[in-house]
């Protein structure tokens, strides 16, 4: 996982959130579920939720990531 960069828990969570809220935007945009059903509003939810918490935990990730290395130098 190190080859990836993928060296702390904030970037293998984040990247997790970021596929799960593709996954469900795929899933939304594939199968098209009336706007008054249950199933769009979970979806939308999980893209929503799952891309952008996945975004913030990956920025700060990068951000722990970033301040190891320039303590290491």
């Amino acid at each position: 996982m190190s080859r990836l960069g993928l060296t702390n828990l904030y970037l293998k969570c984040g990247l997790v959130l970021i596929v799960i809220g593709l996954g469900c935007a795929v899933a939304l945009f594939a199968m098209m579920p009336s706007a008054k059903g249950t199933s769009f509003q979970l979806l939308m939810w999980g893209a929503q939720g799952g891309f952008l918490s996945g975004l913030v935990l990956y920025v700060i990730g990068r951000v722990v990531h970033a301040t190891r290395q320039s303590r290491r130098t």
